[in-house]
Order: structure tokens, then sequence, then C-alpha cells
């Protein structure tokens, strides 16, 4: 709907009566708004005329968020489709099969509201665009914690993506890897040389040839320390990486991924009886503590049986469950004696009321 100069004024004379749910709903929007230079101007519009015309454009009952295709793409469903145990034969690497079962998978709906009620000051929203060679990467979102991080990007290019490999048997695999093809490599790394291992999860809805939207769930090989900043460590090539020497020239360059802090993590210490972290987005436990695991078996996240959440609602987020052939996490990785994992699901850590490891309760209120 257009409105002339006339209906505008007309608009801004009035009072505007609106209900306490939109007033709140339209504060929160506000504050996702870049704060403009301060500026005296005789005909600044009032703030909340401003929202309310913004909010004329909006579908009615929509939640207006500059985070949604973040928060969808980690925790939603609405394109990733939840998958049941799985049979299937691979190669041992020595000519013969062997029969594997790939665990479940389970996706919710995400409530987008609290979603950025938990993340949202902590989550980057100020995209990264860098020009590489052909293709166009696009950094939309990250947010991390000293475990581990969450991004949320796209890469592009006119004749169709070469440099990356992801599709429906990646996502249930190991996720989405660069080409041979390819004449870049990228990894996550902090600015003191903390490496992120990752798996990529690739919009097979939403993806194109020429347009893949990936969402990468990344674990850091050990904790970071306070101050330490996540990068995009870019290599570049005069050549695809199947060609490349000892002698080639390699480029490489650190992208700062984000100025906001890390997420706040909380701890369980329960001494030699056990002891967890966890955040908004991760989990990270020690099973060298109260698991009754050897020094040996505690290094190996095999011996990670069952992780679960139960809410104060007696619902339950089920992350693993060996038996049950269930994996509902974005990533996880051993390190040590510790297992971390990403979650595939939004986490209200304020309404845990215990995490149970491998039968053992580890009470949070």
């Amino acid at each position: 709907m257009k409105y002339s100069e006339k209906d505008l004024r007309k608009i801004l004379r009035q009072d505007i009566q609106i209900s306490q749910e939109t007033e709140n709903r339209i504060q929160k929007t506000y504050k996702t708004l870049p704060r403009p230079i301060s500026r005296r101007s005789k005909n600044r519009m009032p703030q909340a005329a401003a929202l309310a015309l913004l909010c004329i454009a909006l579908p009615v009952g929509a939640y207006a968020s500059v985070k949604t295709d973040f928060f969808q793409a980690m925790f939603g469903n609405d394109t990733k489709q939840s998958n049941p145990a799985i049979q299937k034969e691979i190669d041992d690497g020595k000519g013969n099969k062997i029969a594997v079962t790939i665990p479940s998978k389970e996706y919710v709906p995400v409530d987008e509201e609290k979603a950025d009620e938990i993340l949202g000051a902590w989550l980057s929203d100020e995209p990264i665009e860098k020009k590489i060679g052909s293709h166009a990467l696009s950094i939309q979102n990250f947010v991390y914690d000293q475990n581990g991080a969450l991004m949320y990007f796209t890469l592009e290019r006119e004749g169709g993506v070469t440099a990356l490999r992801g599709d429906q048997e990646t996502n249930l695999g190991k996720g989405a890897s660069f080409t041979d093809e390819s004449d870049f490599y990228f990894i996550c790394q902090t600015e003191q040389g903390v490496i992120g291992f990752d798996n990529t999860y690739v919009d097979t809805v939403k993806s194109s040839p020429e347009k893949m939207y990936c969402s990468a769930y990344i674990l850091w090989e050990r904790p970071l320390k306070d101050g330490d900043i996540p990068c995009l460590t870019l290599d570049t090539y005069p050549c695809p990486r199947k060609d490349l020497t000892e002698n080639t020239e390699i480029s490489t360059e650190k992208i700062r991924l984000t100025e906001k802090e890390p997420l706040p993590m909380n701890t369980v210490d329960l001494g030699d009886q056990g002891y967890l972290e966890y955040s908004p987005i991760s989990l990270t436990v020690d099973l060298a503590k109260g698991l009754g695991l050897s020094a040996e078996q505690a290094q190996d996240p095999y011996y990670l049986e069952h992780l679960e959440i139960l809410y104060e609602d007696n619902s339950s987020y089920v992350i693993c469950d060996k038996d049950g052939h269930i994996d509902n996490s974005g990533y996880t990785l051993g390190r040590e004696t510790y297992y971390a994992t990403l979650y595939n699901r939004l986490m209200d850590a304020a309404k845990i009321e215990k995490i149970i490891v491998n039968g053992m309760e580890f009470p949070v209120k």
C-alpha cells in the first residue's frame, strides 16, 4: 500500500493505540535496527510513529527479525527434514562392505522470538561479503562461546558453485566439503590459532546450483581463552586444489567474524563426581569424572552413550542415545577427556531442571 505525503501527515497527527503485546514487539524490533548518527532535525519522525509505519508493511502476526534465516537454518525445520535411523553398507577401505546404522535426526519448529531473546545480543547481523575468484561468499550471521560456534553463510557463483560439494548425502554424513576444483579453502580459526572443526549442513530446499545456503556447526579444538576472537582463515590459490604442489604460492587472509562477546557459559561442577559446561548453543562434559570410565575410555567419545536435557515441565531433549540410534546434535567432537556437542534445536537454559549423561544426573537447579 502506498501513502501520499498528506496521508502520512494525517497518520502522524493521530494518537496511535496499540496493544501491549504489539508495543513489546515494536520495542524489540527497534533494538535490532542500526542506530543512526544523531542529528537534530525539525522534520524528524517520532520514534513510535515511524515504527508503527514499519509494522504496517509487515504481515499481520509475523515476527519481525533480521535474524530469521539464521534461526530457521540452525534450529528450525522449515527446510530440514527429519529422518529415521538408516541401515547402510559402507566400504571399510579394504574392499569389504560393513553394515552401519546412521542415527535418526529430528528437527523441530523454532520460536524465533524466543531465539532472539536468548541469542540476539550475541549474534552478529552485519554480513561479511567477500569475492573469492569467481565465487562470492557472504557470512550472514555468527555466534560463539568458548567451546563452539554457529555460522550461517551463502556461497554463490554464476554458472554454478564449483568450490563446495554438499547435498542430502553429505547432510547425513560428515557435512559439505571443498572440491578438488576449488581455488580456495577456508576454516574458522581464532586470532590465537585455535582451529574450529565443523559440520556444514547445506539447505537443499533453498539452495540452487548457483547459490548454496549453508549452516556450519563448529567446535573449537580447545576452549577459547578470554579475548580470543574467531576469524575466518582464507587460503586462495592460483590453481585448483588438485594441482597444488609444495611450490605453489598460497595467499592467506584472516577475517574477523564478529565484534560481539562470546555467549556466557554455565557450569555444573561436582568435583571428582562430575563436571560439565553448557550455553545456549553447546554442551561439554568431562567423561573422566563420575561416569565410571577408565582414563583411556574417557578419551573416546564412543563411550558417551546417552545425553539428555530434562526441562522443568518434564519435557526433554535427547541429544544422543546410542542404543536408540538417536543423534539430535549439530556436531560432536572428542577432545582429550571431554565430549563436546552443539544442539540442532533451540535450547532454553533458563528452563533446564537437570542434564543426564550415561544415566548420571547433573542437577542444574
